[in-house]
């Protein structure tokens, strides 16, 4: 099993960070089509997607979320963490063999609510895929 972070509430400030690489395979693009029962051509099928003007066919926005789920309840802040809410802005297409960087920045911890809020971003060789932020609660 990998290991999961337990940062506790009062050990989080604005500026902490985390962050981990990941290739985007073939197939975890058709698992994930499987999986969610997404199967447009711009994720199925590479002719379709060059010929609506891309590379290749592209992974889902939502895929890229998964990502971001792992890096909360992994990384930052790990064990202690509940998934409040989510927003996230698909910048750009990322494709199959694509190294993405996934990562996360504490914005703010409010200590009487038990939240902290997390900028996201997702980015390949510098370029941004993905753009976001979270609102994480926090047990004891």
């Amino acid at each position: 099993m990998t290991s999961i972070r337990d940062w506790t509430l009062e050990q989080l400030k604005a500026g902490t960070a985390a962050s981990f690489e990941h290739t985007i395979t073939e197939a975890e693009l058709d698992a994930f089509a499987a999986l969610s029962g997404d199967r447009n051509p711009l994720h199925c099928d590479p002719a379709y997607g060059r010929a609506f003007g891309f590379r290749d066919r592209f992974a889902h926005g939502v895929l890229l979320g998964a990502l971001v789920s792992r890096l909360i309840g992994m990384e930052l802040p790990g064990r202690r963490s509940l998934l409040l809410s989510l927003r996230l802005d698909f910048v750009a297409p990322t494709f199959p063999g694509d190294t993405v960087t996934v990562q996360g920045h504490v914005e703010s911890v409010h200590l009487e609510q038990r939240t902290v809020a997390i900028r996201l971003s997702i980015t390949c060789a510098g370029e941004t895929r993905l753009r976001g932020s979270a609102l994480v609660l926090m047990s004891r």
